[in-house]
């Protein structure tokens, strides 16, 4: 998959993403252990990457720890934006904002099922992170389809159909076991 995407990468940004997602997790994986958890796997997918926790932290550990990727990202932007990195600083706040979209898969939902967690228990968080979750990706694959119409690339498309299929599943999953504590 990497060499594809390398051979189709006609405008050199894939080493430049790579970073920008490896500076991401690093954020994560610093702040997990200033946090006093461990991880215990980091899976790479098509979509992104995903760390697994050994046990579990506090909601507002947890929340913490879910905001700094994104926060090393747009740190990371506005650095290389001083020094006239433009190329790289777009993709770390793209990387980072995209991140902070409500969405259940992605920083940002993580970071509001813990903050509501916190407020109003595990139960209201997941009612609303699933409805989050239905209107963004719809949003998104909307959004995605008209990029494309309009003469732009498939790649919010094929993000937002990851988002809805990973929606879908979840859908599924609390269906089929209840609710329980996010994150």
């Amino acid at each position: 998959m990497l060499a594809w995407l390398n051979y189709c990468d006609t405008q050199h940004l894939l080493p430049a993403a790579l970073c920008a997602a490896a500076a991401h997790e690093l954020g994560h994986l610093a702040a997990i252990r200033g946090a006093g958890g461990r991880v215990s796997y980091l899976r790479l997918t098509a979509a992104g990457a995903e760390l697994r926790l050994v046990g579990t932290l506090s909601y507002r550990r947890e929340l913490l720890c879910a905001l700094s990727g994104p926060a090393v990202n747009i740190l990371l932007a506005f650095a290389a934006a001083r020094v006239d990195a433009v190329v790289f600083a777009g993709l770390n706040l793209a990387l980072g904002c995209f991140n902070l979209l409500p969405l259940s898969a992605l920083d940002g939902g993580k970071a509001l099922c813990c903050g509501v967690s916190m407020l109003f228990g595990p139960q209201a968080a997941q009612s609303l992170l699933w409805w989050m979750d239905g209107v963004m990706a719809a949003l998104l694959l909307l959004c995605g389809g008209w990029v494309l119409w309009a003469g732009g690339n498939v790649t919010l498309l094929v993000v937002a159909a990851w988002l809805m299929c990973a929606f879908w599943a979840g859908r599924k999953n609390l269906t089929e076991k209840g609710l329980s504590r996010a994150g």
